[in-house]
């Protein structure tokens, strides 16, 4: 049997990265794409992963003598890019007993290139705050049932299949249990998962066609039929249920499913099937020695749960820290004392300490209109706000109340913080998160963000946690003479960047740029955006602005017209950041650069070739369009990967417009590359300035020096 599955020519390579975090990024970023065109040109059969942190190890199938040296040199590129920390090749050996013999490691094998491609794509997808998708805990659970459902088990024997899982996933008694009402919601979720149809027609997959579900959970329903099929003739060398238990645990493991989310899930998917009318969901309580009183067990857990939340919350700031969003003593201690988590109820603890943003709010259209934001995108504006003790701070957008918090902290007992939000539900749950966080120095004030809060000023500092294309007047009204301002300001197009203002002679001057993305603010400064649908079934879509006045109807298959491609000469280390080249372009084209996002499906059938995972970046100009791309370039001197950036435009003006946007990216690399850049805001009329950003209150001015 060995020999026979030496003789299937899969072969392994193990790739080591810095962290799990690292490692699935770069396995999005630029393992796929480099394994989709080994597979395009015929040199791969059939490709699979499973992580080990910090490896993964990935399983391949060569299709021609060459394969091994060509994947040599993709992974040689990732790590002199400083993208993987090193690289080995290793000997596969499947787990043929524990999937059920040779006939049922064939099946896995199956699924797991099946799973593992789609596995990739989903994360490869761009994030859409405008649409509720799938996420990993939705679809560990989906598609594990498709998979039981395949298999033909009922009811029960799935409940089962759940219950074997659970006692390979036990929940740990640091992890704080979860609220009843939220045990409630979370099985109730569960359990419509376990029994929702995911196949063609189905609402799942007509909500969200690009997901491609119904090709990812056919794979799950085949293999669980073949291996229904292979116990039914007696084929299988191990039960059925097993087998399945142990695909379950290979599938999570792919999908990158914290482990604790395991063993919640596993809990839940028992609990579901096994007590429908009693469900309840808690951590094993631990086992007393002889003779132990129990009486102290509610003062334990809560000590426990207190612990293992404030290592999470440890842990975060540690990883921010590291990054260098966190860089003063005064922002991490706040950071490490504000518990995010009272801010976030009905999350998860583990997901309120994940660096990611937590949407709280949608409109009657299912946009997102609030969030709790990214931590990183926190910490680095408390930096650029730089609190003093006894500070007056006016915050523009409630949110959850986590930021005033935060703001309250690094001010002291003698600051005042004062927070602003339109939305009254928004206003009373932060009121109420802030109790409960035994914060009662903060105000929390229902009205118009753009009109500031008079009665309170001056301000200190005034910071902005909604994107604004104009600063009201009232902010700078309300600010005192010495005041430090941080605004999210959309420049044009969809670039923004929040920017630190200090006062100066009557102007505002930046003290520092950062990168950023927020919800626009709402009220009489309101910033509207439009989707524009570029192919008919979305894959590809460009977002649009009120400086654009092209008709989004216009746009519709303009990928299909003429184009034309234009390559600048132009390089980036592949490490670099593009923010001042975007910058640049969008202060020099008409309507500035923007977003076209794309679906995997796009860039694999040819239709587009854009320079990042998510998409990239575009210019839009009636009804043609241009968007960056990249191509490999001569490693650098020291090894380090390169790219050339070009250009791609469609539409009846495609070959102006390709060699317009070509140029003026070639100009930025010759003559402003290596200048510092300074934003400065101007109540009335501006200075003299390289580039003027017309306002209706306060224009700004780009000075590259």
């Amino acid at each position: 049997m060995d020999d026979a599955f030496e003789a299937s020519g899969w072969h392994q390579v193990a790739i080591t990265f810095t962290d799990r975090h690292t490692a699935e990024r770069i396995a999005v970023r630029h393992l796929r794409p480099a394994l989709l065109r080994e597979q395009a040109a015929g040199r791969i059969a059939g490709w699979f992963f499973v992580r080990k942190t910090p490896a993964w190890r990935l399983r391949y199938r060569p299709a021609t003598p060459d394969t091994a040296a060509h994947l040599a040199r993709v992974l040689d590129e990732l790590v002199a890019g400083g993208h993987a920390v090193g690289w080995s090749t290793g000997i596969y050996e499947p787990e043929v007993t524990a999937f059920g013999g040779a006939e049922g490691m064939a099946v896995a094998h199956d699924l797991f290139a099946h799973d593992s491609h789609h596995v990739l794509d989903h994360l490869a997808r761009p994030a859409d705050p405008d649409k509720a998708t799938l996420g990993r805990r939705e679809l560990a659970v989906l598609l594990a049932s498709v998979l039981l459902r395949g298999a033909g088990l009922d009811w029960y024997e799935q409940g089962d299949v759940w219950a074997r899982l659970a006692r390979h996933r036990p929940a740990s008694p640091a992890v704080p249990p979860l609220p009843p009402e939220r045990r409630r919601t979370l099985a109730a979720a569960t359990h419509r998962l376990m029994t929702v149809d995911a196949g063609p027609g189905s609402r799942l997959a007509v909500r969200d066609p690009a997901a491609d579900l119904v090709g990812w959970a056919g794979g799950f329903e085949r293999a669980g039929r073949d291996l229904a099929d292979l116990a039914a003739c007696g084929t299988l060398e191990r039960g059925l249920r097993a087998i399945l238990t142990h695909h379950l645990i290979f599938f999570w493991n792919r999908l990158g499913l914290p482990f604790a989310d395991q063993a919640i899930l596993a809990t839940l998917g028992k609990e579901v099937v096994m007590a429908e009318d009693d469900i309840d969901v808690v951590a094993p309580s631990p086992q007393h020695d002889a003779g132990a009183a129990p009486a102290n067990d509610a003062a334990t857990h809560h000590a426990e749960r207190e612990a293992a939340t404030a290592r999470l919350r440890d842990t975060l700031v540690d990883r921010l820290r590291a990054s260098g969003a966190v860089r003063s003593d005064a922002v991490q201690a706040a950071m490490r004392t504000v518990p995010r988590h009272l801010f976030l109820p009905g999350v998860d603890v583990a997901d309120a300490y994940a660096d990611e943003p937590v949407y709280t709010k949608q409109d009657s259209a299912g946009v997102s209109i609030s969030a709790a934001s990214q931590p990183t995108i926190v910490a680095m504006m408390l930096e650029q706000l730089d609190v003093r003790p006894g500070d007056r701070i006016l915050e523009i957008g409630a949110g959850t109340g986590y930021n005033a918090a935060l703001l309250a902290h690094l001010a002291g007992a003698r600051g005042q913080v004062t927070t602003i939000d339109v939305d009254d539900d928004i206003v009373v749950g932060a009121r109420r998160n802030l109790t409960a966080a035994g914060r009662a120095d903060v105000t929390v004030v229902l009205g118009d963000g753009a009109l500031g809060a008079p009665d309170g000023g001056p301000f200190d500092r005034v910071i902005a946690t909604v994107g604004a294309f104009d600063a009201p007047p009232a902010w700078l009204d309300q600010a005192a003479p010495h005041a430090r301002l941080v605004l999210p300001i959309r420049l044009r197009g969809a670039v923004a960047r929040s920017i630190a203002f200090d006062h100066h002679d009557g102007v505002w001057r930046s003290h520092s740029i950062e990168m950023c993305s927020f919800m626009p603010l709402r009220g009489i400064g309101d910033d509207p955006r439009r989707i524009a649908a570029l192919t008919a079934d979305g894959d590809v879509s460009v977002q649009l602005y009120r400086e654009h006045t092209t008709d989004p109807a216009a746009l519709l298959g303009v990928l299909d017209q003429p184009g034309t491609e234009a390559w600048t000469g132009v390089l980036f280390a592949a490490p670099e950041s593009f923010e001042w080249l975007d910058l640049w372009l969008t202060c020099t084209l008409d309507g500035g650069l923007t977003r076209m996002p794309t679906t995997p499906r796009a860039v694999e059938s040819g239709l587009v070739s854009p320079q990042f995972g998510w998409g990239a970046m575009a210019a839009v100009e009636k009804d043609s369009l241009a968007y960056l791309t990249l191509r490999p370039a001569p490693r650098a001197t020291d090894g380090t990967t390169m790219n050339e950036v070009g250009v791609i435009a469609h539409g009846p003006d495609h070959d102006d417009l390709a060699r317009h946007v070509a140029t003026e990216i070639q100009r930025w690399n010759r003559d402003h590359r290596a200048r510092d850049v300074h934003i400065d805001m101007h109540p009335g009329t501006p200075s003299a300035g390289q580039v003027v950003l017309d306002r209706q209150h306060n224009p700004l001015t780009v000075t590259w020096a």
